[in-house]
């Protein structure tokens, strides 16, 4: 670790080490600071969909665009970390997608409906559900293979990633960052990023910053199970189950599509409600055809993501953009940046606006498909995803 540089970015998920892969190609010194190992947060415990936009044409058309864009941008990226599964279905009762399918349209998302006799080769939908299914594109990562190739980048441009080191308080005099203290003192920047997920609220409040009373933080109860799906499957109707092949095989992906929202004050050990695990169990048991999954040998947890609160949250409360905020605007403050992607498919957007203004060089958004690094190198400092207690689960 070195005495002082240029920026320092706090948190290792996937916008903290994007933030700091594109600040190491301007020639500057960089350094990341995570308390845990790299991508322990949401980016290792979510779907690894990298959204169309097709999902929030009712609720938050506002993001479809910058959606459309990341899909394209993320497999120019990241080739060897995309699953070459990626039909998705979306399904609902007739008049929901016919809701969808006029906004689909509307905002250019490809989409062709799903023959019954296919869906009935996955599903046993009750008779007494009117179901029509839709087919849309989207993308499927390999999200423990993505944080090991951006921290393979960093390390390759020089970045010092500094794991297991917690971020107590972001260091300000007369207005302007002096660095960041942590258990070992004072490590100096001119410039910090807090790019630290949930761990965001934690940062800042112990900064006295203003801009914590704006971030909200929720959980989603996730749940992996042995098997094998040709392709996601959406419901779109509450409480229906949304359902995610793993990009590295071998395990499905499970949650609910608008279920109940939970919103906390930063980081914790939070428990996962056996009630909702057991129900989620029990539904795809009697809508998947047999053999598709192991529903007997389920495991679960809570993935979060947190956001910054507009004021123009829907009905759970939630506002699925990303943001960069400058704090000198907020807060007179010089060099500090919060950065929220808002979800995994939006942090090509986020790491790029900042790098952009913190170094005043325009920012394409795809990165670098080739690159120096060698996974090898940071293996070891990158967390498990939390489904790999299956012994099932092999990578393609």
């Amino acid at each position: 670790m070195a005495d002082r540089y240029d920026f320092i970015v706090v948190g290792g998920g996937v916008a903290g080490l994007m933030t700091a892969a594109r600040l190491s190609e301007q020639d500057t010194a960089v350094a990341l600071i995570e308390g845990n190992l790299l991508g322990s947060g949401a980016t290792t415990r979510n779907h690894g969909i990298v959204h169309s936009g097709a999902l929030y044409a009712r609720w938050h058309p506002e993001v479809m665009a910058s959606c459309m864009q990341a899909q394209g941008a993320y497999g120019a990226s990241f080739p060897k970390c995309i699953s070459d599964i990626e039909m998705c279905w979306y399904m609902g009762k007739p008049e929901t997608m016919r809701q969808y399918g006029t906004l689909w349209d509307k905002y250019g998302i490809d989409h062709g409906e799903v023959n019954t006799w296919q869906v009935r080769e996955l599903l046993t939908v009750p008779d007494s559900i009117a179901l029509q299914t839709t087919a849309t594109r989207e993308l499927l990562v390999d999200t423990h293979s993505l944080i090991t190739d951006l921290a393979a980048r960093c390390l390759a441009n020089g970045v010092d990633l500094i794991v297991g080191t917690r971020v107590s308080r972001i260091v300000v005099a007369d207005h302007v960052v002096r660095g960041v203290e942590t258990a070992t003192g004072l490590v100096q920047a001119a410039n910090v990023m807090v790019c630290n997920g949930i761990g965001t609220l934690d940062v800042l409040e112990r900064s006295k910053s203003m801009i914590a009373e704006e971030l909200r933080s929720r959980l989603e109860i996730m749940m992996a199970f042995p098997g094998e799906l040709p392709c996601s499957i959406i419901g779109l109707e509450f409480g229906w189950p949304a359902l995610a092949p793993s990009a590295a095989g071998g395990v499905v992906l499970a949650s609910r599509y608008g279920a109940r929202q939970r919103f906390v004050r930063g980081p914790a050990r939070w428990p996962v409600p056996a009630t909702e695990t057991t129900e989620l169990t029990r539904e795809l048991t009697e809508w998947l055809r047999p053999g598709l999954v192991d529903c007997t040998s389920g495991v679960a947890w809570v993935c979060s993501k947190t956001e910054h609160a507009r004021g123009t949250g829907d009905q759970w409360g939630t506002e699925p953009n990303y943001a960069v905020i400058n704090h000198y605007d907020r807060e007179g403050i010089t060099g500090l940046w919060t950065v929220l992607p808002g979800k995994m498919t939006l942090a090509l957007h986020a790491s790029r606006v900042v790098v952009a203004a913190v170094t005043g060089t325009e920012q394409p958004l795809a990165l670098p498909t080739e690159h120096g690094g060698r996974p090898s190198d940071v293996f070891d400092l990158v967390d498990a995803a939390p489904w790999t207690a299956h012994q099932e689960v092999s990578p393609r």
